[in-house]
């Protein structure tokens, strides 16, 4: 399972440099019955399962308590999701670090919707000194 987490991502960076348009469309059929593809946490609470959903802004702290959960921000506010040790690889994430999440959503009676990561990316970081880099 591990190796095909591995090989997955580096299928996705190799073809399209990390996902340089993944928010453009996802692949697949696009058409009647389909959701749309999610791209703001705001949008997530209202999304049906198993929904696309390519995010990009910060990974804020570890849940505590929650196996693989992490408050996630963007512009639009703030989500809950699960990233497996996996899907982190060899990458250290801090909170000034931007990053782009690929994945799905993920439907729960009892809580929120939240987002299953696939995939992970660095895309950039916030200079310590800028306090709007958010």
């Amino acid at each position: 399972m591990r190796v095909l987490a591995v090989l997955l991502v580096l299928a996705l960076g190799f073809a399209g440099g990390f996902f340089p348009d993944a928010r453009a469309s996802a692949a697949g059929f696009e058409g009647p019955g389909v959701a749309s593809t999610v791209t703001r946490a705001a949008d997530v609470l209202g999304a049906q399962d198993d929904a696309p959903c390519v995010l990009e802004g910060h990974i804020l702290e570890k849940l505590p308590r929650r196996k693989n959960r992490y408050l996630f921000e963007d512009h639009s506010g703030k989500v809950v999701v699960e990233i497996k040790n996996e899907v982190f690889g060899h990458l250290t994430v801090t909170p000034r670090d931007k990053v782009r999440l690929l994945g799905h959503v993920d439907w729960n009676r009892k809580r929120p919707n939240e987002v299953e990561v696939d995939a992970l990316a660095i895309i950039g970081t916030v200079d310590a000194r800028d306090t709007s880099g958010r």
